[in-house]
């Protein structure tokens, strides 16, 4: 799992996802609303803050570790802890009590944490769902929501790649060397619009049509909107939704794939002779 950040690439889609950051506990696609709050405690999470801001030498393992100590297991740290250390950010971001550069350096430290805690879950074994790819589109700047849904979901049982904009090579060597079950596309801005469809596109075409393609994200647009532009069969703001959703897809897909059987069969039928095409 890995990120390569993602450079300014439109004006304007910076502000949106700063200020989405705050707005939408980083993103819709990654917020468990109603879960996150109330298994944070306040003195671990004063704990937790203190240690991503400090001046010193930031070290990921020494502070799961410490969380360990206070009872708090590493999956509890990534999908409470962090989500809520990037709403408090944001907040403060907002409301001009630290600096962009502290929010920058922060965040990274919340990357830290996050990629050490999917280490020490890293276990084949205890994958029993589908697989997904989570891509990032281009021009989003925040892209730890996505590293944290992966994360979420591997908790569920599934097996999760996050990729961070990539191109049309990488992506065809990522779908090449795996099978992957449904795609969720993260937008966090109106800028990302192009970008994410361009990722819906080649998905499609990759997986020869055969793949449930997800679409969410903090982008301040409708669902409607974003179907329309992007090409995805479904919107999801809320990961926990997601199995439900899968379900309906893949539902939808079979009837499709069985229609579209049927009409095949009765064209070889007219063209044999054997009767009339409807």
């Amino acid at each position: 799992m890995r990120d390569t950040g993602i450079p300014y690439a439109e004006a304007g889609c910076g502000l949106e996802a700063h200020a989405g950051l705050a707005r939408e506990a980083l993103n819709y696609l990654v917020s468990v609303r109603g879960q996150d709050s109330a298994t944070v405690k306040q003195e671990h999470f004063d704990h937790f803050m203190q240690a991503i801001s400090t001046d010193a030498v930031f070290d990921p393992v020494a502070l799961v570790d410490a969380m360990a100590a206070r009872r708090l297991d590493a999956t509890t740290v990534a999908l409470r802890y962090v989500p809520e250390a990037a709403r408090c950010l944001g907040e403060r971001w907002l409301a001009d009590q630290i600096s962009f550069v502290d929010v920058t350096v922060c965040t990274e430290r919340l990357h830290g944490v996050v990629r050490r805690v999917d280490e020490l879950l890293d276990d084949p074994s205890k994958v029993l769902g589908p697989s997904a790819l989570i891509l990032v589109a281009e021009a989003e700047q925040h892209t730890l929501g996505a590293f944290v849904l992966a994360l979420h979901l591997r908790a569920a049982g599934f097996s999760a790649v996050a990729r961070i904009a990539p191109v049309a090579s990488e992506l065809t060597q990522v779908m090449a060397s795996n099978r992957f079950d449904l795609a969720l596309v993260s937008l966090g801005c109106t800028a990302a619009l192009g970008s994410g469809a361009g990722l819906v596109r080649t998905l499609r075409l990759l997986s020869r049509g055969d793949l449930c393609i997800f679409v969410g994200g903090a982008i301040p647009v409708s669902d409607e909107r974003l179907l329309a532009e992007t090409g995805a069969d479904r919107a999801l703001r809320d990961v926990s939704a997601l199995l439900a959703e899968y379900g309906a897809c893949v539902a939808a897909r079979e009837l499709d794939r069985s229609a579209r059987k049927a009409v095949s069969l009765r064209r070889k039928s007219v063209a044999k002779g054997d009767g009339v095409e409807a």
